[in-house]
């Protein structure tokens, strides 16, 4: 129950209806306020204009202000009862006020209430004080008046809006629950999709939510799920097909190294112990190699690759790996112009030794790497360009070569040590660092990869070379 109570008070429905009513509910006190402001000023302009024109027939009758002062007949409460005062002394007032005292002494302010004594007559009664001049005379009319009329008109007025707010609040309430239930709709149907849909099957991703027909901020969400979906599937492809390929490459080595010892120990006398131990290790170079390129590629996907603490000169790293190459196989012919770019040496070396290293697997004759500055829409790149004479790469493969543990039909022999990681590994590690890496070239005539890094200015005159390439060869890469 409090687990339902709770998820009732935090949906958005109920916050937004609560915060609409404390919204109208403010307001409306502030208009009450201003109401209330508003009608006192009212009732004590009332109060003064008809106190002048009291006084102002009084003046017009008694244009001396001698006694006796002829004070008009017939008047009440309501109309007012005058006293009229000069010089300190009563000289003319109404029938009630005939016998009393002079109600206003100089210096009192010109609106206060009746004196005690006359409270009983009319509760709701207020005094007010006008001087007035008539020739040389000078003296004061008192007028009081009741003002019970306009102040059942105001509590009228505060009853409407006792009664009125509530009801007025009670409306709101229902228009907004029924108007933000209607909007939030469709985007609870759409979270009852997404949570229907299951991650444990192969087609777990595959669902869709409904895209409403309109352009409002809800079809725009319902795009962005269902764009966010197409990412998930892909994403949870790759790593089944991942999981997959590696099982497989994996598998090889390992039961390659399986069959070799089972062999040896069937005909341990005639077994070469020397041969056998070769043929092992060589299988473990293999699962070695590709259990490094899947820890790199883990680590990029991670983001945890690490910095370059200074710049590296590629175009000296380019030359070490073509002069460290085996010499049999194509002639490899360098053109290097010094740059330098942001890339730790030993990812550098990486991507150009698994670009050097296919190529030469591919090419019959010759392989081409240059190596320089490039600019381009005016940002500064360093390129390296791998051309072989092989048989190329068709255009409907240039992008594929790039994925995990994908090999054309030409590269599926194990004898040449591909797993189909290198490239990947070469536009991971590119991508992670700004770069790009495209394939390109002519089919039958031979393939061409083109890497880009961001070029830097050097920052001192020299730089330190990398350190030796720890292998006499570069890796080889699928």
């Amino acid at each position: 129950m409090r687990r339902l109570i709770s998820r009732f008070v935090g949906s958005v429905r109920v916050r937004i209806t609560v915060t609409a009513l404390l919204a109208v509910g403010c307001a409306m006190v502030v208009a009450a306020g201003v109401i209330q402001l508003d009608l006192h000023h009212e009732r004590q302009k009332i109060l003064l204009n008809s106190a002048e024109q009291d006084a102002r027939e009084v003046v017009a009758f008694n244009p001396t202000l001698s006694s006796p002062v002829f004070v008009p007949s017939g008047a009440t409460i309501d109309s007012g009862f005058l006293q009229v005062i000069v010089g300190g002394r009563v000289v003319g007032a109404s029938k009630p006020l005939r016998h009393l005292p002079p109600l206003w002494q100089p210096g009192a302010p010109r609106v206060q209430p009746v004196p005690d004594f006359f409270a009983d007559t009319a509760r709701d009664a207020v005094m007010v004080s006008v001087p007035v001049q008539a020739g040389k005379a000078v003296g004061d009319v008192v007028v009081i008046s009741s003002m019970a009329q306009f102040d059942h008109t105001v509590a009228d007025i505060q009853r409407l809006l006792e009664i009125g707010t509530p009801m007025l609040l009670g409306v709101v309430g229902v228009i907004c629950w029924v108007v933000v239930g209607r909007s939030l709709s469709p985007i609870e149907r759409m979270r009852r999709q997404v949570a229907g849909m299951s991650v444990s099957t192969r087609d777990g991703y595959s669902y869709r939510v409904a895209e409403p027909a309109n352009e409002d901020e809800i079809a725009r969400l319902a795009r962005t799920l269902n764009s966010m979906l197409d990412r998930l599937e892909a994403s949870s492809r790759r790593e089944r097909r991942f999981v997959s390929d590696a099982s497989h490459e994996l598998r090889s080595p390992i039961a390659n190294i399986r069959t070799e010892l089972e062999v040896a120990m069937h005909h341990p006398a005639v077994t070469d112990w020397i041969e056998v131990a070769g043929e092992v290790l060589e299988q473990n170079r293999r699962m070695e190699e590709l259990v490094s390129g899947l820890l790199l590629l883990a680590r990029s996907d991670e983001g945890s690759l690490i910095a370059s603490k200074e710049p590296t000169d590629l175009a000296a790293l380019v030359e070490r790996i073509v002069a460290d190459a085996a010499p049999t196989g194509p002639t490899v012919v360098l053109e290097a112009s010094p740059v330098l770019v942001g890339v730790p040496p030993v990812y550098a070396e990486r991507m150009v030794a698994n670009l050097v290293d296919n190529g030469r697997r591919f090419a019959e004759s010759a392989l081409t790497v240059k190596v320089g500055p490039v600019v381009e829409d005016g940002l500064a790149y360093a390129q390296v360009t791998v051309s072989d004479d092989g048989p190329g790469v068709a255009e409907a493969d240039r992008e594929r070569i790039f994925e995990r543990f994908v090999r054309l039909d030409s590269a599926r022999d194990r004898g040449e040590g591909g797993f189909g990681l290198g490239l990947a590994i070469v536009a991971d590690l590119s991508r992670f660092y700004g770069g790009t890496i495209r394939a390109g070239g002519v089919v039958g005539e031979g393939a061409e990869f083109v890497l880009r890094l961001p070029a830097i200015a050097a920052a001192t005159p020299s730089l330190t070379a990398p350190a030796p390439h720890p292998h006499p060869h570069p890796a080889p890469v699928g």
